[in-house]
């Protein structure tokens, strides 16, 4: 019974070819969007957690418990003290692959009258450079050398200064004393950051450095932890547990999840998405729905001479609802498959979107890779068939509650 039920559907398709392409195109084109939507979702949301990792947040960020509260005035005197003796304790831990400490400097730079912000971030070089592929990021010139008042400046900063390397800028911040200092620094090279802000206001300089300029005394800024990603909660309880052991309380670390602003972004992108999602889905129904009652109004005749046959009810809707069936596979398959062919070319280039995101101050880089992810597509493939589906049913059971008779009349 299956078989034939099938074979009948497959019959009435063929033969109202030109209602059944239209459905499956319908189908296919929203299923395509959708999947190419979350490629790029899922792009960014791999680019948001390498750049977090990598520049802002660390997989846990370790600071000042006070810190976050009055960052807005630049606490300075609210560090992470004698770094020195804390970063051994965290790289001893098995969950730990990164343990990076930053000094910030807020500042300000200055073109003839002009004042520029600027922020300098203080890196360990030497454990760094491969970790941020700083070698990859240079435009031109050479990496800053441990221990000197050298620089790598993000590629807008410089134009904004009329930088180029080998030539010094002056920067004028507060310390930790909350005194004024003014120091200089040399440009060895211009880097390409990822994060469009970064460009526009950072530099990057040798942890010691900036230590010294800020008189620090031992302190950092911040230190970002990174493991594997598979349980930042229990990476946050083993870093707790050194603090605690070493009687360091003012200190707090913060899972990543909780800081990024990326991260936030991407939790409302992904709901809106969804909706997005569902309004595609539920345009292209329609017309599955349109199709399959014309289908019904030009077929009464025969669906009241299948019903005086014998055919049930219930058989009835499952001829209806198979038609559909193949139609909503048909489309989603199509249309899953189009969409990542598209999306393959610009996983490798990218899609870039310019100065758009220069002073956007989330963790999402100008150049997006959309990602293919296998849960996701298999999800953008079901998603459209089930809504194909319930578009059908409704259409089916008036098909199969014509009253014979009446059929027939029409």
């Amino acid at each position: 019974m299956a078989r034939n039920i099938i074979t009948l559907a497959t019959r009435n398709i063929l033969r109202n070819r030109r209602r059944s392409v239209l459905s499956v195109t319908a189908i296919a084109l929203a299923a395509c969007t959708i999947t190419l939507l979350f490629a790029l979702l899922e792009g960014i949301r791999a680019d948001v957690r390498h750049n977090s990792w990598n520049y802002e947040t660390g997989e846990v960020r370790l600071r000042h418990a006070l810190f976050d509260r009055y960052e807005h005035l630049n606490p300075l005197h609210y560090t992470v003290a004698e770094a020195d003796l804390l970063l051994p304790a965290l790289r001893s831990l098995d969950q730990t692959h990164r343990v990076s400490p930053r000094v910030h400097i807020q500042g300000a730079t200055f073109r003839g009258e002009e004042m520029i912000p600027s922020r300098g971030i203080g890196i360990d070089l030497d454990r760094e450079r491969e970790d941020l592929d700083l070698e990859r990021l240079l435009l031109s010139g050479r990496l800053p050398r441990p221990g000197t008042s050298e620089a790598l400046v993000g590629a807008g900063l410089a134009e904004k200064l009329g930088l180029s390397p080998g030539e010094p800028f002056t920067v004028l911040t507060t310390t930790r004393l909350r005194s004024s200092n003014a120091f200089t620094l040399d440009v060895t090279g211009l880097v390409a950051f990822p994060l469009g802000h970064m460009n526009q206001t950072s530099y990057l300089l040798p942890l010691e450095t900036a230590s010294r300029y800020l008189r620090m005394e031992g302190g950092v800024s911040e230190i970002l932890i990174s493991g594997t990603g598979s349980d930042t909660p229990g990476l946050v309880r083993a870093v707790d547990e050194v603090l605690q052991a070493q009687g360091l309380d003012q200190l707090r670390p913060l899972p990543w999840t909780e800081v990024s602003g990326g991260y936030r972004y991407l939790q409302v992108a992904d709901i809106i998405y969804r909706i997005i999602a569902l309004c595609f889905f539920l345009v292209g129904s329609s017309v599955i729905v349109n199709t399959t009652m014309m289908t019904i109004h030009e077929r009464t005749r025969e669906i009241g001479t299948l019903s005086a046959l014998g055919m049930s009810e219930g058989t009835l809707v499952r001829l209806f609802f198979t038609e559909a069936s193949l139609l909503g596979t048909l489309g989603s398959l199509a249309g899953v498959l189009a969409g990542s062919l598209l999306v393959l070319p610009a996983q490798i280039g990218g899609i870039d979107f310019g100065s758009r995101l220069d002073m956007v101050e989330i963790d999402i880089s100008s150049v997006i890779h959309p990602l293919l992810n296998l849960q996701s597509t298999l999800g953008v493939f079901c998603y459209s068939l089930a809504v194909a589906l319930a578009a059908s049913y409704l259409p089916a059971r008036r098909a199969a509650g014509l009253p014979p008779v009446e059929a027939l009349r029409a």
